[in-house]
């Protein structure tokens, strides 16, 4: 297949037939071109070459509190009102040719080491999705776990999930060590 490429969408270009297989989200892909969201989110085609595999769309969100385990509610400083900041992955779609040949998950394994890159100097502590029920099991293998409450509207639809990007407190103290130095 090649080296895959994220390429972030800066105008609207035809997207060359892609179908993912989910008529919501290849609408979603349709229309998340700049202008429209460029200040809201960012959409980013994923290709091989000039073929275009697939797109995902990431932007920040504010979660509350109260939808999260124990081990990520109980760190509330008070500074945003019982809630905590949060990049969401709005969609992540490959094109059902290139499906089931591990660019999906080559892509969330890229998006996942960005964001945790991120949060060592931002204030994000965790990444969402709703993901679709048949994905549960493999965001879970990914390292995502399943929030307590769900996106209003989206029950039976998706599945409100989350990713823990604060290290443990052994890796923090290492990059501290190692940035310090």
């Amino acid at each position: 297949m090649g080296k895959l490429q994220f390429i972030r969408v800066t105008e609207n270009i035809e997207s060359g037939g892609f179908d993912c297989g989910i008529p919501a989200i290849n609408q979603y892909v349709r229309d998340s071109y700049f202008p429209t969201i460029a200040h809201h989110v960012s959409s980013y085609n994923i290709m091989s070459g000039s073929v275009l595999l697939g797109n995902f769309m990431i932007m920040f969100k504010e979660i509350n509190l109260d939808q999260f385990p124990k081990e990520v509610a109980d760190v509330d400083p008070g500074i945003k009102d019982g809630a905590i900041s949060s990049v969401h992955v709005r969609y992540l779609a490959i094109d059902k040719r290139y499906q089931r040949k591990k660019i999906g998950t080559c892509t969330l394994k890229v998006i996942i080491k960005r964001v945790e890159d991120m949060a060592e100097n931002w204030p994000i502590r965790v990444m969402t999705i709703d993901a679709r029920p048949d994905l549960v099991a493999w965001y879970e293998r990914m390292g995502f776990r399943k929030m307590y409450q769900n996106t209003i509207g989206q029950e039976g639809v998706t599945v409100a999930m989350y990713f823990d990007c604060i290290r443990s407190y052994d890796e923090l103290k290492e990059y501290m060590d190692s940035y310090y130095e």
